[in-house]
């Protein structure tokens, strides 16, 4: 865990140096527990997460993301790193889009993990909908797909925001068609989320859930899924 911190700060370190260059930022996440589509990505122990982005004028981005992670008694992982470009505009007012991909990397993993994803976008005002699929689920060699339905608001009291989610996986890695175990059925995923900004930080109150049950529901420690409290504060450079 020394370790894990260490190298932590010291990606921190870079991003900080590295949010100088023009149309550059980087992020520092701290989060309690860090929850991916409903279901908790660090045995629901705290996570240190940062993340170096570049955006050009024409709305091409490419950017990193990293956080440590721990499956327990899976395959010996303890970071994660995600690599990913695309790109955003917004062609009328209040209307946006976003085409990309995503890979999803688990350096020095006793079995290969990793897998990509391609995703597309739409916006109107408040309101955003995602696609995202994917032919290698899970380095399992089937298809999956996953819908992500999110709002914002600003509340009229505290200068308060509060984010709306609901997301569904789905497909054959999940059905019951796939030789491959991802120890889950197609679920859906919501949350609510406070959100407040004091100064250069941003925090987040979030609540999640999922509707898995039965054999499929873990309540404690890795790849848990029933309702939690998420607690997050992040930062993004240059200030």
């Amino acid at each position: 865990m020394k370790k894990l911190v260490l190298a932590v700060s010291a990606f921190a370190a870079v991003l900080w140096s590295a949010a100088a260059a023009a149309g550059v930022s980087a992020t520092v996440t701290a989060t309690t527990d860090y929850v991916f589509r409903g279901i908790t990505q660090s045995a629901e122990d705290p996570a240190l997460q940062g993340s170096l982005d570049y955006e050009a004028d024409s709305g091409f981005y490419v950017g990193a993301w990293a956080s440590n992670v721990d499956f327990d008694d899976c395959c010996d992982e303890s970071v994660e790193l995600d690599g990913y470009l695309g790109f955003y505009n917004e062609p009328g007012e209040n209307w946006r889009y976003d085409a990309g991909l995503v890979y999803y990397a688990y350096p020095g993993t006793s079995e290969d993990l990793d897998y990509g994803e391609i995703y597309l976008g739409l916006g109107w005002q408040w309101f955003d909908v995602y696609y995202y699929y994917t032919n290698d689920f899970y380095a399992g060699g089937d298809a999956g797909f996953y819908w992500d339905l999110s709002g914002e608001f600003e509340l009229p009291v505290w200068d308060l925001g509060l984010r709306l989610h609901y997301g569904y996986t789905g497909g054959p890695a999940l059905n019951g068609d796939s030789s491959f175990e991802v120890g889950v059925e197609s679920y859906s995923d919501y949350s609510v989320a406070l959100t407040r900004d004091f100064g250069n930080f941003s925090f987040e109150l979030a609540y999640w859930d999922t509707d898995l049950d039965g054999e499929f529901e873990v309540t404690r420690g890795a790849g848990a899924n029933d309702d939690r409290i998420v607690f997050s504060v992040s930062t993004t450079f240059p200030w």
